[in-house]
């Protein structure tokens, strides 16, 4: 009974990516929307779920290392998108091309999130995370800084004609070792966060297991 509901609430998640998805889409071009961590996460939450639906209706699902790792990834990438709008963005100019749209911004940063959250508290299995695994995650929003300062150099613009995709990350406004503080506490966030779901998640499994 538990693997059909939670089959069924993968189903959910992917419906609901793939609505944010369209919602969002329809908002920004493709073009613009890909550029930003909070459509790439949403869009990595869909294919990653669409993904594990079919292996789990082929019986093909090998739940190893890799798996725990592109699924903490994915996980902490759709999280770090819903406490960094909350925290950072969700006022004034962060605010952005989503005033007077807040049903497309409240599916990519508060809907899918919530619910990606919620399947790993219900439905995940417990203490299979090693201490590691937060470095790897955090890789995602390293290569998002990335590719970030290739694509300003390139000459690339966001929508409105922002140079930056985000008002934290504006150089220009706020100078290098500003942006640079602010990026790094992000990853410091992420990596701490990280590492107390590691430490949860293994408490809780030997719970399960002395249980």
């Amino acid at each position: 009974m538990k693997r059909i509901l939670s089959l069924l609430f993968k189903i959910l998640i992917v419906v609901m990516s793939g609505i944010g998805l369209y919602l969002n889409f329809k908002l920004l071009s493709f073009e613009k929307g890909i550029i930003y961590f909070t459509i790439q996460s949403n869009l990595l939450c869909f294919l990653f779920f669409f993904v594990i639906i079919i292996l789990e209706l082929t019986k093909k699902l090998q739940k190893n290392d890799w798996y725990y790792i592109i699924k903490g990834m994915v996980t902490m990438a759709i999280t770090i998108t819903m406490f960094v709008y909350q925290i950072l963005l969700s006022s004034g100019d962060g605010v952005g091309a989503y005033a007077g749209h807040m049903l497309e911004c409240n599916f990519v940063h508060l809907y899918v999130p919530l619910l990606v959250i919620l399947d790993y508290i219900i439905f995940g299995e417990k203490g299979h995370l090693k201490k590691e695994y937060p470095f790897y995650w955090s890789f995602i929003l390293l290569v998002y800084v990335i590719f970030n300062i290739v694509y300003v150099l390139l000459g690339g613009e966001f929508e409105g004609g922002a140079r930056y995709p985000y008002s934290y990350m504006d150089v220009d406004k706020l100078g290098l070792f500003n942006v640079f503080i602010n990026c790094l506490m992000i990853y410091i966030f992420f990596i701490g966060y990280g590492t107390i779901v590691q430490k949860l998640d293994n408490k809780l499994g030997n719970i399960n297991i002395n249980g």
